[in-house]
């Protein structure tokens, strides 16, 4: 329990010594007392005191004493606006830090020492600002409210989690920031900085003169908090519609800024914080936004052509674009764009040119074009996976910045880039092999060709946000007949595979890996798939298992030899859509295995809960398989073609065919919004119930505020797709 201990004359007098000179010019001798008591009560379970005095005119002037922090202005400036409080004035003082052999004014050696026990000589701050509400009366209980609040945002500066401080702060901003000013794009005001050295023995001045907005001093201060600037004490006052501030700011060494260098990044840093911070409400998480655009400053004043740079990034709409690409999710930032900041700088910069998508002719001339001028293989390697993360990272931020609202748009532009990376870098290993080796030759001595195919969501034009790439490599012949130096042709391609899975490399599991898992016997079977293997293994009386047999409705070739490409389609429409019809217990024992295996108890999974993705896409293939034989229409490998084609050819009703169309874009724009929030295709679970991950996954998914609508359309749907594959595929 802190100790409230009532301060006499020294105590006052103690207070004030630590006090600039000007601080008894701007408050009273009583002002001054209150503001020593008050710092009295602080102590290790007593961060802040917070008082508070009704004004006239709807005004209340509140005093904050506490503890002083490094960014702890903006913590305690970003929860007035919070509460919807706008600063009209005030004035922010410091204690001055104590000279190394001082010892506290007035006291006696004994009663200096107890009050070094009880903390009395850390630097403390009294922040006085007359406030008026835009938005509701304000009342004790709110100071109440708001002093319990700050408290446990200092708690987080003293634990030295102030990046987490500040995020947390960065949300309830960001809320009262749309409540404020609604969804229209803010407007960003020019800020006039000038930077005084002269005026302070101790510290820089910095002037700012700029249009009163609501939460300008929480923007400025945030952005010299991100800054690593040191606010020792500001002097507030809004004449009009404008404010004259003056800041009094060291370095976090305690040091004046002076370097050319380092004002300049002083200015560059505190602009575009400022606005950045006004833009936040456009971001889906704000925390994660504003936590990682620190990190984008440091990234950016690294760059030698930064002031270049900086030019562009002043704009608002790149800006915007920003605030929402760094809100996405933290493993965006920590895993693909701050590995990915040569791209990131340029695509932020021409937010513009995201508007308009590459067709499969430009990315293949490009990706030719850089494969060319490479000296040797390893260069090919490096530039062949240069260019798949730069592209992909264009499209993901077209479909980020909303250029790509359609998810079929978005597989769309993945699956074609997936096929040009797939092509050029099978290419290039069957390219240096048949250097090394020679030809391959079939039985009869012609020459041995292989297709490359894609299933899964590759083969049906399918990838989304984190989608693994689904192929099976299949070469004519047994592969028995020996090439130049290589024991076989199966041997020979075997090798391109080994190669192939070598040359292209994921960031991270699910981000563009490659996966050969649906070949015949599994992972225990040959990388390389002899077509004999192939008619083996899928054909009716095989030992494929029904689901992998139901897995070849993906198979699409999309590289290699085109005749062998068209004779496993051909092969594969024979052995799938024979008329023996669809197996749907096989497939329901599937489906218990995998809610078992991939479903934690008591949690949806949108993809494999009851009702999920697979149900959709399992329901769409057994009906396939059904009438498939006789309707050649239905053979195609897109899950949104196939519910279409199944409309048109009568086996689905209008209505089933509407809510199951709804029903799967649903599912697959939510799974799309959780990949891309976790960057993993496996975690698909849905966040629990007013969790702020469910919070920010509404917010992707413009389910904005409404947390009970989004789980009434996750019930809706997937009551629906269960109902219905009951009712189909009895």
């Amino acid at each position: 329990m802190a100790v409230h201990l009532m301060p006499g004359p020294t105590d006052v007098r103690r207070h004030v010594a630590r006090m600039a000179p000007s601080y008894r010019a701007v408050f009273s001798d009583e002002e001054i007392r209150r503001h020593a008591e008050l710092a009295e009560r602080l102590g290790a379970e007593n961060l802040v005191e917070v008082d508070a005095v009704p004004l006239a005119d709807g005004f209340w002037r509140v005093t904050v004493v506490a503890y002083d922090y490094p960014g702890e202005l903006s913590l305690i400036c970003g929860l007035l606006f919070a509460y919807g409080l706008s600063i009209r004035d005030g004035h922010v003082f410091t204690y001055e830090p104590l000279e190394e052999g001082s010892r506290t004014p007035s006291a006696s050696p004994s009663a200096a020492q107890r009050s070094r026990a009880h903390g009395e000589d850390r630097r403390k701050i009294v922040d006085v600002f007359n406030v008026s509400s835009v938005t509701d009366e304000v009342s004790a209980d709110t100071w109440s409210c708001y002093a319990n609040d700050l408290a446990a945002l200092l708690g987080d500066l003293q634990a030295g989690e102030q990046p987490e401080a500040h995020g947390k702060l960065a949300q309830r901003v960001a809320q009262a920031l749309r409540e404020i000013a609604g969804t229209t794009t803010p407007t960003l005001h020019p800020i006039d900085i000038e930077i005084d050295n002269e005026a302070s023995d101790r510290y820089t001045v910095l002037y700012i003169d700029a249009p009163d907005t609501i939460g300008f001093l929480y923007e400025f201060s945030n952005a010299l908090a991100l800054s690593n600037v040191y606010i020792a004490r500001v002097d507030v006052d809004s004449v009009g519609n404008r404010v004259h501030d003056a800041l009094y700011l060291t370095d976090a060494n305690g040091h004046k800024i002076t370097s050319p260098e380092r004002q300049r990044e002083l200015r560059a840093a505190t602009v575009l914080v400022k606005h950045f911070t006004h833009l936040l409400p456009h971001s889906p998480n704000p925390e994660s936004a504003l936590l990682h655009f620190s990190e984008f400053l440091g990234q950016l004043f690294m760059r030698p052509d930064w002031p270049d740079e900086l030019a562009s990034l002043e704009r608002p709409e790149v800006l915007s674009a920003l605030a929402r690409l760094l809100g996405v999710s933290d493993f965006l930032w920590d895993d693909f764009l701050r590995m990915q900041h040569a791209n990131l700088f340029p695509v932020v910069r021409d937010v513009d040119a995201l508007g308009t998508a590459k067709t499969r002719k430009q990315l293949e001339a490009e990706l030719d074009a850089a494969l060319r001028a490479a000296p040797d293989g390893a260069v090919r390697r490096s530039v062949l996976n240069a260019f798949k993360d730069r592209e992909m990272f264009r499209a993901d931020m077209r479909h980020i910045q909303g250029h790509v609202r359609d998810f079929r748009q978005f597989s769309g532009e993945l699956t074609e880039l997936a096929e040009v990376v797939v092509n050029a870098a099978y290419r290039l290993c069957d390219e240096e092999l048949r250097e090394q080796f020679g030809e391959p030759r079939c039985e009869d001595g012609r020459p041995c060709p292989l297709a490359v195919c894609a299933l899964g969501k590759c083969g049906g034009r399918e990838l989304g946000f984190a989608s693994d790439i689904e192929l099976m490599f299949v070469f004519a012949g047994n592969g028995e007949t020996a090439g130049p130096t290589v024991t076989s042709t199966a041997e020979f391609f075997e090798q391109v595979v080994v190669r192939f899975l070598d040359a292209v490399h994921a960031k991270r599991e699910g981000i563009f890996q490659v996966d050969l898992q649906l070949r015949p016997y599994g992972n225990a079977g040959s990388l390389a798939v002899s077509l004999q293997s192939f008619q083996r293994y899928f054909a009716p009386g095989g030992p494929a298992w029904p689901y992998e047999r139901q897995a070849l409705i993906k198979l699409r070739p999309i590289g290699g030899d085109a005749a062998l490409g068209a004779r496993l389609v051909a092969l594969r429409n024979e052995f799938v859509y024979s008329g023996a019809g669809f197996d749907a217990a096989a497939m329901r024992a599937m489906r218990e295995r995998q809610l078992r295996h991939l479903v934690t108890p008591g949690t949806i999974n949108a993809k494999f809960s009851p009702g999920g993705l697979v149900d959709v896409e399992y329901l769409v293939q057994g009906l396939q398989m059904r009438y498939g034989h006789r309707d050649a229409t239905l053979r195609t490998t897109n899950t949104g073609e196939a519910i279409e084609a199944l409309a048109l050819a009568g086996v689905l009703a209008s209505e089933d065919h509407a809510r199951l169309r709804d029903a799967h874009v649903w599912l697959r724009n939510i799974i799309d919004a959780l990949r891309m929030v976790r960057g993993n295709a496996k975690d698909l679970t849905i966040p629990p119930a007013d969790s702020e991950d469910l919070t920010f996954l509404a917010r992707r998914l413009g389910y904005e505020g409404d947390l009970a609508r989004l789980r009434g359309d996750l019930a809706r749907h997937t009551e629906y797709v269960r109902a219905l594959s009951a009712r189909l595929l009895a």
